[in-house]
């Protein structure tokens, strides 16, 4: 009776470890991303480009972040993804700040030099802006400001069924024409789950 009684421990520890291990194997695969190049920020799903680096997000404020490799010498871009249930403004109250962010080196209008551009994909109304000049980067308290001249800012603005998402992307102009019409593609690859 003993012996049936130790093969019997012997089985059920067994059984255990082995379900357990079956059990940690699917966890982690459900953690994997995906192996298509499909990135996911929480209700959303698009395809970034080989060559575009994801980041750690530098706050809590945004969702993902990316690095666009500089091209001729110029810096690299960053591109931020950001969405704020419930709040965070509409589409132009977003066009107008932004827009706001940059001055023109003669004193013109930054407004009449914007491209503002409206797409469809996926069911999903896009809003794309293009805006260059000097880049008054600062904090969004109203901190102190640093001006970067020749910079230039492409940001897309997706209207899902709930909040807006932006995905904002600034950098040296030449690093920016670079990957403009990359960005629009990248923008027509988002869909929401």
């Amino acid at each position: 009776m003993y012996h049936f009684y130790k093969y019997l421990v012997i089985l059920l520890v067994f059984l255990l470890f082995t379900g357990m291990g079956c059990q940690t194997k699917e966890s982690e695969d459900q953690k994997l991303p995906p192996l298509d190049g499909t990135k996911m920020s929480g209700e959303l799903t698009y395809q970034i480009p080989e060559s575009w680096q994801e980041e750690r997000p530098s706050s809590s404020m945004r969702k993902a972040q990316y690095r666009l490799p500089g091209v001729d010498g110029a810096e690299e871009a960053e591109m931020a993804v950001f969405v704020f249930p419930g709040s965070g403004g509409g589409v132009q109250a977003n066009i107008d700040r932004w827009i706001g962010q940059f001055i023109q080196p003669d004193g013109s209008s930054s407004i009449d030099l914007t491209e503002i551009k409206k797409i469809e994909s996926n069911g999903l109304q896009t809003t794309i802006i293009y805006v260059t000049g000097t880049h008054l980067k600062g904090s969004m308290m109203g901190g102190p400001t640093t001006e970067l001249k020749n910079y230039a800012m492409v940001a897309a603005i997706v209207e899902t069924n709930t909040d807006p998402w932006f995905f904002k992307t600034i950098g040296p102009q030449a690093t920016i024409d670079h990957w403009r019409g990359e960005i629009e593609k990248f923008a027509r690859t988002i869909k929401q789950q």
